[in-house]
């Protein structure tokens, strides 16, 4: 859920590397994320549930759970962002992913290969960030429009 005027995005990096979620996380940080790494899988839930990011990278093999095993917890933690798999697997391997996350009601932006492209990273998270700003601002202006047209209707029936 994104809270309404919150200007930072956030972002968690999942990967069992932990040079890897670093290197998301520092550059997210310059992309305008509120931005953290995690490196154990199996606190996934109550890292998505304690620090509500807008964006996870989520790296496809892990020691303890491979991203399909975490696609249920996603789901159960009613993760709502958007979803990145950073991943060495082949292609065609990230794109079933994709698709599993997508039968699961996920959202995956895209998928990138390792090593990672750092221009493309950055390309990618401004256009998701510039992408959710502009949701919310519309959202945010149906809220208020809302607002308005309520009253105008209670007064009408009062009539």
């Amino acid at each position: 859920m994104v809270e309404a005027g919150r200007i930072a995005r956030r972002l968690l990096a999942l990967d069992d590397d932990p040079k890897c979620t670093d290197l998301v996380v520092r550059t997210a940080l310059k992309c305008g994320y509120e931005a953290f790494p995690s490196n154990d899988e199996r606190m996934l839930r109550q890292s998505i549930e304690a620090f509500r990011p807008d964006v996870l990278t989520l790296d496809l093999c892990m020691p303890e759970l491979d991203a399909i095993e975490v696609f249920p917890l996603l789901r159960a933690a009613r993760f709502r962002g958007r979803i990145i798999i950073i991943s060495g697997q082949p292609d065609w391997l990230r794109e079933q992913a994709k698709a599993i996350a997508s039968e699961h009601g996920l959202n995956v932006s895209a998928h990138m290969e390792k090593p990672i492209n750092l221009g493309e990273l950055r390309t990618l998270l401004t256009v998701i960030r510039v992408g959710l700003i502009e949701a919310e601002e519309r959202a945010l202006a149906t809220d208020s429009t809302m607002e308005i047209v309520r009253p105008v209707f209670t007064e009408a029936r009062l009539k």
